[in-house]
């Protein structure tokens, strides 16, 4: 339970997060409202999209250098990415929760998290209109989350989920919540490249073709930039399908996904 101090923060918080929803603050005060519940060393705020890669939204004490090589590098290895077009389930999201064996030795958590000075991270994941989520990351540095802290945020996520929702609710459909593509680290200059030996029963245009699908081009952007029809773009995602036996994109993330970690 919250001590008389932190619950008179978190009702404080929340009245000035109500009277932000619809505005450019929101974020923002929803953070506030979050970190008076269970205190991190940084945070982070992403978008997940179940058919695109991810977006950045803000950072807070977070590096500008480790936001670039995120969406440039590590997105492809991220556990709540995947959760997120795996599951499409909102809530309070341990990293503990996502974490095996084997994801302990993958590139998000050996390198990304390492570089990162990161030791332990809370993922609070918000719908956020389409297939698209809202994950606002609680971070820490040295001292792992208990389980404690878990738990005040599930007791509370109904209010943040709430909160976000009104706010999704007031906004225009052009609307981005995104930072802008000239901001630092705001769009991915380099997505993942696929090792020829990671698919082999992929031909070499297979796996340029996945590579975009990947990167999150569409259909007709493909067609462009490999110089051929969409029709025929088509026929290559139906025979790469196959091949790997999976029938959607998102099967297509989580298997390169699953084939990235070390074994």
């Amino acid at each position: 339970m919250l001590d008389q101090s932190m619950r008179a923060e978190f009702w404080q918080n929340l009245a000035v997060a109500i009277a932000a929803t619809g505005t450019d603050e929101h974020v923002d005060r929803l953070i506030d409202m979050i970190g008076a519940v269970v205190s991190p060393d940084l945070i982070t705020v992403t978008r997940y999209s179940a058919t695109r890669r991810p977006e950045f939204v803000k950072h807070r004490g977070y590096s500008e250098e480790m936001v670039a090589r995120y969406l440039e590098t590590y997105y492809v290895f991220d556990p709540f990415y995947a959760h997120w077009r795996g599951e499409r389930r909102t809530g309070i999201v341990p990293l503990k929760s996502l974490a095996s064996d084997r994801m302990k030795r993958g590139r998000y958590i050996a390198e990304f998290l390492a570089q990162s000075e990161i030791c332990d991270e809370i993922g609070v994941l918000l719908e956020d209109g389409d297939d698209w989520c809202l994950g606002i990351f609680l971070d820490r540095s040295r001292q792992p989350f208990r389980d404690a802290d878990v738990d005040l945020l599930n007791e509370r996520f109904s209010v943040f989920a709430a909160l976000h929702a009104l706010d999704t609710k007031t906004r225009q459909p052009s609307y981005s919540r995104s930072a802008t593509p000239t901001a630092p680290g705001a769009v991915p200059a380099n997505g993942p490249v696929i090792a020829a030996a990671l698919w082999p029963e992929l031909s070499a245009r297979e796996l340029e073709l996945v590579e975009l699908v990947l990167n999150g081009h569409p259909t007709a952007t493909i067609a462009a930039r490999l110089g051929i029809a969409s029709g025929t773009v088509k026929n290559h995602r139906a025979r790469i399908y196959e091949k790997l036996d999976i029938t959607t994109e998102r099967e297509l993330f989580l298997h390169f996904f699953h084939r990235s970690q070390p074994h």
